[in-house]
């Protein structure tokens, strides 16, 4: 459907289950709508999906609303949000987004908003893990000698990502700066197809989102090699960090957070935060979300919070883009 596709989550009226929801509606709608559409920046069964289809029962109930999850990939997250920037701010609308808001700030001269001017902070809720992952075509079992071969296909070699300005771009021109090693970055719109890219060896590599990853990982279509993270993820206890791999200041922490457009009122702010919050915090969707490489944020950042954090992560990526070598497109 031309990158859109609108996926029920939430509670529906009594009796609409078939529909894709999870039941009655058990709470007055916050800010008077009967829907929350989530717009993401990934397509479907990216790292939004997964973590929005996890919370989603509980996210619903806690609503008293349907929820939709609408799919706007491309450029990162730059695509979802210039349509976000332009939604009423009556409650019905929020965006879910990732650290690749805060670099497009640098990486994107015209991206058709401003993240910290045109929106409003709700909250941040969980950490994604990275994955460095190979094909298996290309016969390397570790980082060590991924560099070598790397080095000596020269210019020949290239790495996928999610978008420009996605966590996998960004740990790549990283591992490129770190390593002296030349790659040509794929960008896909969004992290399954930039997977799948490895495992018909269109592109060597990649810094997988580790939720996007992990059933190729186990199947042994991809190799993983190393983490981004500074901690081995349970999932894969033996898949090095990239500093016990020997690369250190590699390290790329992800974040997935919700914001609203400018002109929200505080309380139904406070509300859709609350909502949030207690969807992620859920015992169930806790424990679903780990084993989906997810960790919750414990405790999860309120608006205030959030707002800081954004303008610490804008900073903190300007560097990186600007170290790197990255050209703003």
């Amino acid at each position: 459907m031309n990158g859109r596709r609108n996926l029920i989550l939430g509670v529906l009226a009594a009796g609409a289950v078939a529909a894709g929801g999870f039941g009655p509606t058990v709470a007055q709608p916050i800010g008077g709508q009967p829907t929350l559409r989530v717009i993401v920046g990934g397509p479907p069964g990216g790292l939004f999906d997964i973590a929005l289809r996890i919370v989603g029962e509980r996210l619903g109930k806690e609503l008293g609303r349907t929820v939709v999850i609408e799919n706007k990939p491309g450029a990162g997250t730059a695509v979802a949000l210039a349509y976000a920037r332009t939604a009423a701010p009556d409650g019905a609308t929020v965006a879910m987004i990732n650290l690749s808001a805060a670099a497009n700030e640098s990486l994107i001269r015209e991206r058709g908003y401003r993240l910290l001017e045109d929106f409003v902070p709700v909250g941040l809720y969980a950490f994604p893990s990275n994955v460095l992952i190979v094909g298996p075509g290309l016969g390397v079992a570790d980082v060590p000698t991924l560099i070598a071969r790397l080095r000596a296909r020269g210019d020949a070699a290239n790495f996928s990502s999610g978008g420009v300005g996605s966590p996998g771009h960004l740990a790549g021109e990283l591992f490129k700066a770190r390593t002296g090693v030349t790659m040509t970055h794929v960008p896909y719109k969004g992290a399954p197809p930039a997977v799948l890219a490895v495992v018909t060896g269109e592109v060597d590599l990649m810094f997988a989102t580790a939720s996007a990853a992990i059933g190729q990982i186990t199947a042994g279509k991809v190799e993983a090699l190393a983490v981004t993270t500074r901690e081995r993820l349970p999932q894969l206890p033996d898949v090095p960090t990239l500093a016990e791999a020997g690369i250190g200041d590699v390290e790329v922490s992800d974040w997935l957070a919700v914001i609203a457009p400018k002109g929200t009122s505080d309380a139904t702010r406070d509300g859709l935060h609350a909502a949030f919050a207690a969807a992620f915090a859920d015992p169930a969707a806790g424990e679903k979300l780990r084993r989906a490489t997810f960790v919750p944020a414990a405790p999860p950042l309120g608006p205030a919070e959030l707002g800081a954090f954004l303008r610490a992560e804008i900073d903190k990526w300007a560097k990186v883009v600007t170290e790197a070598k990255i050209a703003p497109q």
